[in-house]
């Protein structure tokens, strides 16, 4: 009878779960998706714009909108998954929280300008996205979380100075350029089309070698953990000092080959 029951309470359960991922999506929440999918949402395809604001990005290149942790896909995203954006109810380390929170659509509003439209940081307005695209984006996120709270995590936000302490940490380590040029495959590949080509992000192994490859390397280091203009940083969390180490290994070996 216990067997019986246990059999019963676990096909209840996974007809449930059945029943939450096939749940029809709102017109609202599939106006959410295709902006979460879109690399013009933002921005303009305007070459000609001055500024030229489009960067190719979407919210997908940086966040998954699944569980990465139950459904692993291959990928190292800089962000974390959207699953669980409703109830953090703040982002960007705290710096948007409160009434602003959905309004920002969970953070997303900073991404709006910042990554898609190249404005800097310290001059984002998180609620400048407009209300109907941050509602829609929010309709999304719950769609995808349901009762999932998504990963637990401390967002690391270092200055300057941190960054460049942790790339010296990263360069006093030993590399494995082997398992660097796997990691770079799925953590920088995205915009960084290979380690020899350009793409969204530059080149970062030139026609000609660098005058100081110690200091490119550690360049290329502190970026991971603090970003750039328009490139997310890497926690830890998402990429290990180990990993990170490799990764600098591999791109240094190739550009060591082209002596």
């Amino acid at each position: 009878m216990h067997k019986v029951l246990t059999f019963a309470l676990s096909a209840l359960l996974t007809l449930s779960l059945i029943s939450l991922a096939n749940a029809e999506m709102s017109e609202k929440a599939q106006m959410g998706r295709e902006l979460f999918y879109d690399p013009s949402f933002g921005g303009t395809l305007d070459p000609y714009g001055k500024p030229a604001k489009v960067t190719g990005l979407s919210c997908t290149d940086c966040h998954a909108d699944f569980d990465e942790a139950a459904n692993p896909d291959g990928r190292i995203r800089s962000g974390h998954s959207i699953v669980g954006v409703p109830h953090r109810g703040q982002a960007k380390g705290g710096m948007i929280k409160g009434d602003m929170f959905r309004r920002a659509a969970g953070g997303g509003g900073f991404c709006y300008q910042h990554f898609l439209q190249r404005i800097p940081s310290d001059k984002v307005d998180p609620i400048a996205i407009p209300e109907e695209q941050a509602e829609a984006l929010m309709a999304y996120f719950e769609h995808v979380s349901g009762d999932n709270k998504g990963p637990q995590f401390e967002i690391q936000m270092l200055d300057k100075e941190a960054a460049s302490a942790a790339a010296d940490t990263i360069l006093a380590m030993k590399g494995d350029s082997t398992r660097g040029w796997k990691l770079y495959s799925r953590a920088c590949n995205v915009c960084h089309l290979t380690a020899k080509k350009s793409g969204i992000g530059p080149q970062l192994v030139r026609s000609k070698p660098p005058a100081d490859l110690e200091k490119r390397k550690h360049k290329i280091a502190a970026y991971v953990r603090r970003g750039g203009f328009v490139m997310p940083f890497f926690a830890t969390d998402r990429l290990s000092d180990q990993d990170v180490a490799d990764i600098v290994t591999f791109i240094a070996e190739l550009t060591n080959k082209k002596k």
